[in-house]
């Protein structure tokens, strides 16, 4: 019961940073369109930023949540820490990598400058945008947690 808790805090605590940064980091990334209030198509790609990396982040809770387990039956808390430290911080760096690849692919789908009509408050190329991006999101996450798990060294079983 109490690697339970113990992992529930620890995953509420970094759920909670991984959030809160991603949050701020893309909030200074859109205030360089404009430095007044976000327009629609603005808001509209940012929301979908933070579903992306809520995407991203429900997957490595749970693979985070497995290895703090693992670990924490047998007493190495230390390991636990560490996993799930390196496993946030890269889902996290992941989520940046992949909310700016997406302008990449959005700017090859389409013709026009994806930062100039997003500051025309362009919602059509917005949505486009933001459902490339999500769908990204679900498509990738478990890839990327099944190459994660291969690193958590579960004993090999004889069979």
């Amino acid at each position: 019961m109490n690697n339970e808790i113990l992992n529930l805090i620890l995953l509420l605590a970094l759920g909670i940073v991984y959030l809160f940064f991603f949050a701020k980091i893309q909030h200074l990334f859109f205030q360089k369109f404009s430095q007044t209030n976000k327009n629609n198509a603005m808001l509209i790609v940012f929301i979908a930023s933070l579903i992306s990396a809520s995407i991203n982040l429900i997957h490595i809770a749970e693979l985070s949540t497995n290895a703090n387990i693992f670990f924490l039956k047998m007493n190495d808390y230390v390991s636990a820490l560490i996993y799930s430290l390196s496993y946030f911080a890269s889902m996290w760096i992941f989520s940046l990598v992949l909310f700016r690849l997406s302008f990449l692919i959005v700017g090859l789908l389409t013709p026009e400058k994806e930062e100039d009509e997003l500051i025309k408050n362009n919602i059509e190329l917005a949505l486009t945008h933001a459902i490339i991006l999500v769908a990204l999101s679900f498509v990738i996450a478990p890839a990327l947690i099944q190459i994660a798990s291969e690193f958590i060294p579960y004993p090999k079983m004889p069979f």
